[in-house]
């Protein structure tokens, strides 16, 4: 009676085994989009009023979906940056798929605060860094902008999908 029982249970395994089969070896899941998944570059400068925006853009160019989710660190690369993080878009889930595209909306001042001197108000950049959300390695670009008044402050957007 016992083996009947064992041999009943193994062949249930079995069945479940084999149904439970196809789900396993579905297609994997997506991961984080990060620097070896993603190209970036700055996009769509806009001015007005002594402000300044542009996107900073970033390609999968994986052969697999990846995702973001929220802010990612955006620092000038040999000048002051003070980034502050906007909540216009709010942080939400961006799945890419390959070749797809995202931005976070970048805004700094052309004006100099009172105590910065000049029209240059601060050290000129040559290239800016960006870490993708909740990971460590950065994504690098050109800065053709110009100095960012007002000791380096900047606000950046969570990211969006294109």
């Amino acid at each position: 009676m016992f083996i009947n029982r064992v041999v009943v249970a193994a062949s249930v395994l079995v069945a479940v085994g084999a149904a439970l089969a196809p789900v396993a070896s579905a297609s994997p899941a997506s991961t984080r989009c990060n620097a070896g998944t993603l190209t970036a570059s700055l996009q769509n400068p806009d001015a007005g009023a002594g402000q300044r925006y542009a996107q900073f853009v970033v390609t999968n160019t994986s052969s697999g979906t990846c995702t973001l989710y929220g802010h990612g660190g955006f620092a000038l690369v040999g000048a002051p940056t003070q980034l502050a993080w906007t909540s216009n878009p709010g942080a939400s889930l961006v799945t890419l798929a390959p070749g797809q595209r995202a931005a976070m909306t970048l805004h700094w001042a052309a004006i100099p605060a009172d105590d910065e001197a000049g029209d240059q108000c601060e050290p000129v950049a040559a290239s800016a860094i960006s870490i993708p959300p909740d990971e460590t390695a950065p994504l690098s670009v050109g800065w053709p902008y110009g100095p960012v008044c007002q000791h380096g402050r900047m606000d950046a957007s969570a990211y969006y999908r294109l």
